[in-house]
């Protein structure tokens, strides 16, 4: 279907600088041939933005492509270090961090604050001196992207109430960081965005349909579904954690029984690990790495128990979205290669449709949230949405 249709000259030219960053920043560098080739425009149309490109210092020559016989070799061209930057802020319960990145999602740099009953009375506050801790000097942002713990309101850019989130509800945080730094603020959920990172960026690269599952206290998805970000028509990111797997069973802080969470989660699987390996103290990646290399660890009953029951929730989640993948990302990242592997034996065994689902470790491991927190504003750049 061609998506130029019913676009104004004005939306089309900012589509088609959209297409060509998104290009550059994904794919490194190409030629003018090549972006048309890839983009479906005219070698002109390409040629009179990327002019545009270099007058703003966006772009630079990558190197000459040698081409065999007579005539000129065609350039390369890629991103310069001069092409906007973007501030990307993560806000989670227990932490929350800046990041100042690229187009390519390389973070340049990086803050982190804890978050506790006692300072979560002074959350703006802490998110503030994060941003002015990795704001760059001499050269404005393109804006500010927010990646959540969640339910959040996209429409009206709230927080609402976030179970364990220290008594915070309903705080509007992209129209308080609009009215400080006054630049373009996106709210996303921390998951969506980490989806948009593994689209653009990493595991999920090739795939159009796949769900991104980060695994911490807590868990939650960003599900892309034909290429797209799926939300509801409200602006609501989905709540995979509780999605009820028995509904009799275990009582969720969300009030619902039997979530997902409350059997997978770290907050019900750290603590088994540490009484059942007598290890009060260790983190959760420790427990995993040994366990991948010692088949008789004493971890192997809770990692087993966790696999069974993400393997309940995340088959009824491939019934429903009929994804080609999963990504199994944040702590869920340091499972141990047979873990997913049964995973994804499991989920295939057990959906309607018997097609096989790929589960995938992140490419950003533990790190998906945090450095896809800028995604949601990238996506809207790719968009062409800042070029109108």
């Amino acid at each position: 279907m061609d998506t130029r249709k019913g676009m104004n000259n004005d939306t089309l030219r900012s589509r088609n600088r959209g297409l060509i960053l998104k290009l550059l920043a994904t794919e490194g560098a190409l030629s003018r041939v090549e972006l048309a080739r890839r983009t479906g425009l005219s070698k002109m149309s390409v040629s009179n933005i990327i002019a545009e490109f270099d007058g703003r210092g966006y772009v630079e020559v990558h190197e000459v492509v040698s081409a065999a016989g007579a005539g000129r070799n065609p350039v390369a061209l890629r991103l310069s270090d001069a092409a906007p930057k973007l501030i990307g802020l993560f806000v989670f319960r227990d932490e929350c961090a800046a990041i100042l990145c690229d187009m390519r999602l390389n973070a340049l740099r990086e803050a982190r604050a804890a978050v506790n009953a006692a300072n979560a009375a002074n959350l703006a506050d802490i998110l503030f001196s994060l941003i002015d801790s990795v704001y760059p000097e001499n050269e404005t942002p393109l804006g500010i992207g927010v990646g959540s713990i969640g339910p959040i309101d996209l429409r009206r850019g709230v927080i609402l109430d976030a179970p364990r989130f220290h008594g915070i509800h309903d705080f509007p945080i992209a129209k308080l960081l609009r009215e400080r730094y006054r630049l373009p603020v996106r709210l996303d959920g921390q998951y969506a965005c980490a989806a948009l990172a593994e689209k653009y960026f990493g595991a999920a690269r090739g795939y159009r349909d796949f769900i991104f599952v980060g695994i911490t206290s807590g868990i939650g998805a960003g599900v892309v579904s034909h290429g797209e970000l799926l939300r509801s028509a409200a602006g609501f990111s989905s709540e995979l954690g509780h999605m009820s797997i028995d509904w009799r069973g275990n009582l969720c802080a969300c009030g619902n029984r039997g979530c997902l969470e409350t059997y997978a989660g770290l907050q019900v699987i750290l603590p088994r690990l540490r009484r059942e390996c007598g290890r009060p103290e260790a983190p959760f990646e420790v427990f995993c790495r040994e366990a991948g290399r010692d088949g008789a660890s004493a971890a192997w009953g809770a990692l087993n128990a966790m696999t069974r029951a993400l393997a309940a929730g995340l088959t009824s989640a491939a019934n429903l979205l009929d994804p080609q993948a999963i990504v199994i990302g944040d702590s869920g990242a340091h499972l141990p290669d047979s873990c997913l592997a049964a995973l994804e034996a499991e989920i295939t065994r057990r959906r309607a449709a018997k097609r096989p689902v790929k589960v995938l470790r992140s490419a950003f491991g533990a790190e998906a949230a945090v450095r896809g927190c800028a995604c949601g504003l990238l996506d809207a750049v790719f968009r062409g949405e800042f070029f109108r």
